[in-house]
């Protein structure tokens, strides 16, 4: 039985789709179980109801398992991923993928980088076959640009002209499923990029083509971006090590395409045009020809 935590979102669905593609026996995490039943998950997965911030309600979870897909998202992520570590080294489980960030690259870039690694170290020492997924941003990051599109023909970000080689989510996805259903991958650690590195101007070009009208990119000072970060409710540090991770300007930690996924998966990471097209109806109506 493969555990997949984070099964409802933006990567676990999409792990949770590839493990039943495969034939795999597949037990999906989820706080709410009769809402993930309607949200559209294959048939046949199990459901498991527990609670990554609070660690007593893994325990049913982990029954009879023996890998693990982790990722932990938010302020919390580091106190949610000493727990899972911890029950997957009591029940001994065998293989264990983790989700984790090019910020972790040593050395780890500010208190978000840290927290990484020190995640990454906390997986490492249960004594399973561990493999750590490195991800550059993802291309879904730019949904959080629909609200000001929408309303003002507009797109903020901070760091902005740092190229990046953003990644598909549905690319982190199937390396994962490479990794928990394939054999070679033990202690191993992967950074996962897209095709071609782009700069929020650079992205938001191509939506622009893509809704036929022009959209203008404005550059947020970073004390701006630190208080719409503690508007939305995230605690001052773990903004600032979020901001510290995406102020890095090293090509290394997500800037240069690399070809792990193809490695991996066996096919070409997909490009961001492609995403696109994917989810072309979240940002609105074409309007005409951009220009």
């Amino acid at each position: 039985m493969i555990l997949v935590l984070g099964a409802t979102g933006t990567v676990g669905r999409g792990v949770v789709a590839g493990l039943a593609a495969a034939g795999r026996p597949v037990r999906a995490l989820t706080r709410d179980a009769a809402r993930a039943a309607r949200s559209g998950l294959p048939p046949g997965v199990e459901l498991a109801e527990g609670d990554l911030g609070r660690p007593q309600t893994l325990c049913a979870a982990f029954d009879g398992v023996d890998a693990v897909f982790a990722l932990s998202t938010g302020p919390d992520a580091a106190r949610q991923d000493a727990a899972v570590a911890q029950e997957a080294g009591r029940r001994r489980v065998r293989r264990l993928v983790r989700l984790s960030s090019v910020a972790a690259d040593a050395p780890a870039v500010g208190s978000y980088g840290s927290a990484q690694a020190d995640a990454e170290l906390a997986f490492a020492r249960t004594g399973a076959e561990w493999t750590m997924l490195r991800a550059a941003g993802f291309m879904s990051n730019v949904l959080q640009w629909r609200a000001s599109i929408a309303a003002e023909g507009r797109a903020y970000q901070t760091y902005g002209g740092i190229p990046r080689a953003v990644v598909d989510p549905a690319d982190i996805a199937a390396a994962a499923v490479a990794c928990l259903t394939s054999d070679g991958h033990g202690g191993r650690v992967y950074r996962l990029t897209g095709p071609q590195a782009l700069t929020a101007p650079g992205q938001l070009a191509r939506i622009a083509a893509l809704l036929g009208r022009p959209l203008e990119y404005v550059e947020a000072p970073r004390e701006a971006a630190a208080r719409a970060m503690a508007e939305g409710g995230l605690p001052p540090e773990f903004a600032a090590g979020l901001l510290d991770a995406l102020a890095d300007p090293d090509p290394r930690r997500g800037g240069t395409p690399l070809p792990t996924v193809h490695r991996l998966t066996g096919r070409p990471a997909g490009t961001f045009d492609a995403w696109l097209l994917r989810h072309r109806d979240a940002f609105g109506p074409r309007t005409g020809r951009a220009g």
